[in-house]
């Protein structure tokens, strides 16, 4: 591996980006039941392996804030390293992406054991729910944030990556990549993230607000919507979707126990945001290259005449 001033500031970067998507999530990045969103970016070690450093270095400046302490900068990035390095070589996406998912179930288990001395049926419980974290947000995620970047060509270049090891599927485009992004970030949001230090949506289902289970009906619906329509008719739909889910928000704001004055509330109200934002943009560039596409073409026939 070739150690240049390149090569120092891409880790660099990549190692600060993972730090700080861990603790733009941390609410769902740590303990037993977590998404850690940032390991999105462990993928990227298929794509080139020179990453490899950056996201160990990255998970241990991440794990610095962990209540946890010493353990999670120990276990946690050691699950990292562990991850990476056959994936340097295995760089098949669907199998190489197996590799951070049992290590984190089993390392990180084996972490919570030590620090919280919980052996037996609560070491297997642990096993089950960080490994299904890791497994929503490998696969669920990274894989199609993956085939986003594979599929761009100047982040291709910047990042020099190498795109035969991403996955090619035809007809996804980058946009329908982060709208399925999205949709299985809104489930993740309403199992994990809390609207307040105490209570999730998930936990508010129980507490005389069950209607909120369509939240992440909608989410999964946002997603089906988006690859499955066109042009206007996408843009129209998915917005509609996106302000229907805005309803079930406000009255959470409204009637939960003051949820609007934390943080935690607003993280949600950016979401349905961002479930706006991203037709809108599909829409303006589809169109843009449409009429780029349609002037190239009045002028390659003008040259034929000529």
């Amino acid at each position: 591996m070739k150690i240049s001033v390149k090569f120092i500031a891409d880790s660099a970067i990549i190692a600060a980006l993972y730090a700080v998507l861990t603790w733009a999530f941390a609410p769902i990045s740590y303990g037993p039941v977590q998404f850690r969103i940032s390991e999105v970016l462990v993928l990227l070690v298929v794509l080139n392996p020179k990453y490899s450093v950056a996201l160990v270095l990255g998970c241990f400046i991440a794990n610095t804030t962990s209540s946890l302490g010493w353990y999670d900068m120990v276990f946690g990035t050691l699950a990292t390293l562990i991850a990476v390095i056959p994936m340097c070589f295995i760089r098949k996406m669907p199998i190489a992406a197996l590799f951070p998912v049992i290590s984190n179930a089993f390392i990180v288990s084996l972490e919570l054991g030590l620090a919280f001395e919980l052996w037996g049926a609560s070491f297997w419980y642990d096993v089950w729910t960080v490994g299904l974290g890791e497994i929503v947000v490998i696969y669920g995620l990274g894989i199609a944030v993956m085939t986003a970047l594979a599929k761009n060509q100047k982040v291709v270049e910047l990042l020099e990556l190498e795109k035969e090891y991403a996955l090619d599927i035809k007809g996804l485009t980058m946009y329908k990549v982060f709208a399925i992004v999205l949709s299985v970030l809104g489930i993740i949001l309403f199992v994990a993230y809390p609207m307040n230090p105490d209570t999730s949506m998930f936990t508010l289902t129980t507490l005389g607000m069950p209607y909120l289970w369509v939240m992440p009906v909608i989410g999964l619906a946002y997603g089906v919507v988006y690859l499955f329509t066109k042009d206007k008719i996408r843009l129209i739909s998915t917005i509609a979707v996106a302000l229907l889910l805005l309803v079930p928000y406000i009255l959470v704001g409204v009637l939960s126990n003051g949820a609007v004055a934390y943080t935690y509330f607003y993280v949600f109200m950016f979401y349905p945001i961002l479930l706006i934002v991203l037709p809108i943009l599909d829409f303006i560039f589809t169109k843009k290259n449409e009429k780029t596409e349609e002037l190239n073409r009045i002028e390659l026939d003008l040259e034929e005449n000529n």
